[in-house]
């Protein structure tokens, strides 16, 4: 799914006292999270953000991986874990090395 269209969802691990089901743990949904799964977290990003719309594609590219870096650095999530759920979104999945699990091409090469 495409950055505009995905929420990010996490509860930091410190805050395992607030939210014991999801402390560690992150989760990307479509923005219509019908069933309401996002509200078992305690942080969201993404399409959540109204700011999001408004910014370029190079700088919502940068607030991607802003945004793995801060679940990850600052909250204490597994960088697997959230390499994992982040692969849900195309922007992601097009500019991690092309040798990480998960990696694709936007635009595959061409065969000789």
């Amino acid at each position: 799914m495409k950055q505009i269209e995905a929420i990010i969802a996490w509860t930091p691990i410190r805050w395992a006292d607030l939210k014991p089901e999801t402390a560690g743990q992150v989760v990307v949904l479509p923005a219509a999270d019908e069933t309401g799964v996002a509200k078992r977290y305690m942080m969201r990003a993404g399409a959540s953000s109204s700011a999001l719309a408004t910014l370029s594609d190079e700088a919502r590219i940068a607030r991607l991986f802003i945004d793995f870096q801060t679940l990850v650095v600052r909250d204490g999530i597994d960088p697997q874990v959230a390499h994992r759920a982040f692969l849900a979104i195309d922007e992601y999945r097009f500019r991690i090395a092309p040798d990480t699990e998960g990696a694709e091409f936007e635009d595959p090469p061409e065969e000789d």
